[in-house]
């Protein structure tokens, strides 16, 4: 009877035991729970408090007293900094620009109401994020960051600099900083990012550039060894470098992603930019050892004083999808490059009015060089090559250097050459609109080497809606309506649905009853 008493009396206390481990188990995982929300304090550029909404302190001290995953709310006004940034990130953070100042929860922001700047006063980099950490950047203005020979780190990118970072950054603007020091090579005036991942949204860089000795990178936005890199919604304004005025961006053998997605390009490469850079090759940018996905942007008014008034892709695979290139300049190439490139994809897009300076000799809109791949459903036309009165040819598509490529359903009208084919290397054609009249090629095909024109080819005026003011959908009276040959694609440039009637159209329009072009909202 003792015994088992003693054995009840056994079995409760361990019973009650595991109880209390339980208890305390559940409390600690509560408490960690509590402690893993972010926690939010408060910053205006005079701030002296301590850091709640009622009592905003200054940035600073924000940044001293935050712990990882806290969220950090910035007034209206500007920020400046004697150190050698105006803000360093150290920790997992994310940062809230144009907030309101007021109590109101939760607290009300509006960037371009309460625009928060941070400003280099050309004197230092603006940001500075350090590696291993998750940083989001939400509304701010980054400006007057400077890298010179007065302060020449190893570190570029004046307005901002991340190397091995997870980046967010939205709604966010880069303006007028600049890179020009005494080094072979430099990266980023606007930003630059080296390793990581970025992602990129709703933003803009304008009057950003980068200069040094030999080869400056990216005058707005630099990307180099990301794990994955994302740019949607992007504004890229008369930024200027050497390579890739508006965005450079370079991978490693691995080939990791790129995607660039309804982004506008605009007068980048001219020396527009503050500082005393200007392009020379890649106007709009340029991509190197990447998988690249290239979609809905605008590649506009561009300029390379070599080369490649908007893109150039080297050493990559790409997929360029539902893209306007138009009115880019250069002294040779004036549109695109494709060097080394395979897979390359090349659909729905429009290629219109570029123009070459190199009047003494032959030269393409589009070089396509040791490069394999597809043309499907793009529309190109009235590319040209001269300066002044000096007229010279200008070839719509070059093919060399033992390049493969098929051509379907494509316009290629009003160039001297349409495609230009040299030995060693061949172009499969099927469904070819070539334009007649004013709009008709010198002469449609060139060059010796392989060229196969298929069985579906028309000589007709393209009958576009109104190219004389940069439109160039198929009007109700285009022979290229329904004209073309069976392929894969089930949408067109503007997204409408292909085909619409009893065929597919040729180029890079598909007619419909009612037309709904694609809109690419521009960011300020």
């Amino acid at each position: 009877m003792k015994r088992r008493k003693i054995e009840a009396i056994l079995f409760c206390l361990a019973l009650s035991g595991l109880l209390v481990v339980g208890l305390f188990l559940v409390l600690s995982q509560t408490a960690q729970e509590v402690r893993a929300s972010p926690g939010q304090l408060f910053v205006t550029p005079g701030g002296s408090g301590d850091c709640s909404q009622s009592n905003p302190c200054n940035l600073q001290t924000a940044l001293s007293s935050s712990n990882n995953g806290d969220e950090i709310y910035l007034a209206q006004g500007t920020y400046t900094s004697s150190d050698p940034e105006v803000l360093k990130v150290t920790k997992n953070l994310t940062f809230y620009g144009g907030w309101n100042g007021t109590t109101t929860s939760p607290p009300v922001r509006d960037p371009l109401a309460y625009p928060t700047i941070l400003d280099g006063e050309e004197q230092r980099c603006v940001v500075l994020i350090q590696s291993g950490t998750t940083v989001i950047l939400d509304g701010l203005t980054i400006m007057n960051g400077k890298m010179d020979l007065q302060n020449p780190t190893g570190m570029y990118g004046a307005g901002l600099f991340a190397a091995d970072a997870d980046l967010t950054v939205r709604h966010t603007r880069f303006y007028s900083n600049v890179v020009d020091i005494n080094a072979n090579i430099a990266y980023g005036g606007g930003m630059m990012v080296k390793g990581g991942s970025l992602s990129i949204e709703k933003s803009s860089f304008k009057w950003n550039s980068v200069k040094s000795q030999a080869l400056p990178y990216g005058g707005g936005l630099a990307i180099s060894d990301t794990l994955t890199a994302t740019v949607r919604e992007v504004l890229f304004e008369r930024n200027d470098a050497w390579i890739g005025s508006g965005l450079f961006f370079t991978g490693n053998s691995s080939k990791p992603p790129v995607q660039v997605f309804a982004s506008t390009f605009r007068d980048n490469g001219w020396g527009y930019s503050k500082g005393t850079a200007s392009g020379g090759y890649s106007g709009a940018m340029e991509i190197v050892n990447a998988t690249a996905h290239i979609e809905g942007n605008t590649m506009d008014r561009n300029y390379g004083a070599n080369e490649y008034g908007a893109m150039r892709v080297m050493n990559s695979e790409i997929v360029l999808l539902r893209n306007l290139i138009t009115r880019n300049e250069s002294y040779e190439v004036s549109a695109l490059a494709f060097w080394y490139t395979d897979p390359l994809i090349m659909a729905n897009n429009i290629v219109v009015d570029n123009q070459t300076t190199a009047y003494s000799f032959s030269v393409p809109a589009i070089e396509v060089k040791g490069s394999s791949g597809e043309f499907l459903h793009n529309t190109l036309a009235r590319n040209r090559n001269f300066s002044g009165s000096n007229v010279g040819e200008a070839y719509g598509i070059l093919v060399h250097q033992s390049s493969n490529i098929s051509l379907t359903n494509n316009i290629v009208v009003s160039h001297t050459v349409g495609i230009y084919v040299d030995g060693g290397s061949t172009a499969n054609l099927e469904g070819t609109l070539w334009g007649s009249d004013a709009w008709a090629n010198g002469t449609d095909t060139g060059g010796g080497g392989s060229i196969n024109t298929g069985a579906v080819n028309l000589w007709k005026d393209p009958a576009f809606l109104d190219p004389n003011n940069g439109n160039y959908h198929l009007s109700l009276s285009s022979p290229a309506i329904d004209a073309g040959v069976l392929t894969d694609l089930t949408s067109d440039i503007d997204g409408g649905v292909r085909p619409t009637g009893s065929g597919f159209d040729i180029g890079a329009d598909e007619i419909a009853a009612i037309y709904l072009p694609l809109v690419l909202k521009l960011f300020p």
